[in-house]
């Protein structure tokens, strides 16, 4: 019987996952005082991954980095979204209207995902954040997302320098067709392009195409 408290052997696994996510390239010594799991138990997980194709050793190091395989269940889970699709018109043109970078971004426990861009066609661009992970209440993606569980209708919150240093984050929310938020619609700009004159303008159109494509996704 599993002890109270007792970690499962895929709850250890998906935690040396997250590990390597967050610190790549370690090895076996390093995995096991992070995740406090004895040397011969994260040997056994990492074995396990390697012959999933999850995880990769340098084989000169010997360290351990994510592998190719999560490249695919990414695309897979993406794929599957089947509000993405009928999304993406509706960002490419919030993104034309707008003339910077459009994203959805999903939650996961704490934190907010961003798993898909528009990207802006200007010269200066902000560091992609596909596939980066941030804790909600640090982001306006998140934020909006956690503030529209407790309201019915469309909201925008703004995230200046927050985040990430020089950049500037407008959110709504997309909605299913019971009036749950299930992603998050950003505009992202670096802030020295971001004039307040412009502000409600881009609240504006996050609004107009975060409730455009909620009801597209509820027809």
């Amino acid at each position: 019987m599993k002890k109270k408290g007792a970690k499962t052997s895929i709850e250890k696994a998906l935690d040396l996952i997250e590990t390597l996510k967050e610190k790549d390239n370690l090895g076996v010594t390093e995995l096991s005082g992070i995740l406090g799991l004895n040397k011969n138990n994260v040997f056994r997980i990492l074995a396990t991954l390697e012959v999933k194709g999850i995880v990769e050793q340098d084989r000169e190091t010997g360290h351990y980095r994510l592998g190719m395989k999560l490249l695919s269940l990414e695309y897979a889970y993406i794929k599957n979204l089947h509000f993405l699709k009928k999304a993406k018109p509706f960002m490419r043109n919030l993104r034309n209207r707008t003339r910077e970078s459009v994203y959805i971004s999903v939650l996961h426990k704490d934190s907010v995902v961003y798993i898909y861009s528009e990207e802006t066609k200007r010269s200066v661009l902000v560091n992609s954040r596909i596939g980066r992970r941030y804790k909600a209440d640090k982001t306006a993606a998140g934020t909006a997302i956690l503030k529209s569980k407790k309201t019915t209708g469309f909201i925008v919150e703004e995230d200046i320098e927050g985040a990430e240093p020089e950049v500037v984050e407008l959110a709504t929310v997309i909605k299913d067709e019971t009036n749950h938020p299930i992603a998050a619609l950003s505009i992202i700009a670096p802030s020295e392009r971001y004039r307040k004159e412009d502000r409600e303008f881009m609240k504006s159109m996050l609004i107009e195409t975060g409730r455009a494509i909620s009801e597209k996704i509820s027809s």
